[in-house]
């Protein structure tokens, strides 16, 4: 165990920003924490968080804590994807791309979008799905990218 710091990963300064998150697993605990502190400052802009793991029944982490957020006002959309409680794996990345106009419409308003978490095959396929969303929607995926990380707009925790 180590402490690194993330000083670029931080909630938006602007209360009002629409806030993005994709916390699959133990990703989803840095979320909790950017919600409350949203919840504490008042902030006004919503916030969606995508999570997911493998079954519903036992992986889904701060489970009480996140429907206490949307029951609240705080956590204004949640998606969920438990990849083993059906016979087909659904994964965050599938949920983004199955609401990608709703995706989309949120960062053509300024939301910042986060990932955190596994940095071998879902960090990647988070881009990928967002890649496609981008090219979905008129978007040049490579400039999309690079413009929206470039305004710091896009901003990864991966390990």
């Amino acid at each position: 165990m180590f402490v690194q710091r993330s000083s670029h990963f931080r909630p938006p300064a602007d209360p009002a920003t629409p806030m993005i998150m994709v916390g699959p697993g133990t990703g989803v605990a840095p979320f909790v924490a950017f919600l409350r502190e949203r919840q504490a400052r008042g902030a006004t802009g919503p916030n969606w968080l995508f999570f997911g793991e493998q079954r519903r029944e036992t992986d889904f982490y701060y489970a009480d804590e996140l429907l206490a957020l949307q029951n609240a006002g705080v956590l204004s959309r949640l998606d969920v994807a438990f990849s083993r409680d059906q016979r087909s794996k659904i994964y965050v990345q599938d949920r983004m791309r199955e609401h990608g106009a709703q995706l989309w419409a949120w960062l053509r308003d300024g939301a910042h979008l986060y990932v955190c978490g596994d940095a071998t095959r879902m960090a990647r396929d988070v881009d990928l799905a967002l890649r496609d969303i981008a090219a979905a929607h008129g978007a040049d995926p490579d400039d999309f990218v690079k413009q929206l990380s470039a305004e710091k707009r896009y901003l990864r925790d991966v390990y």
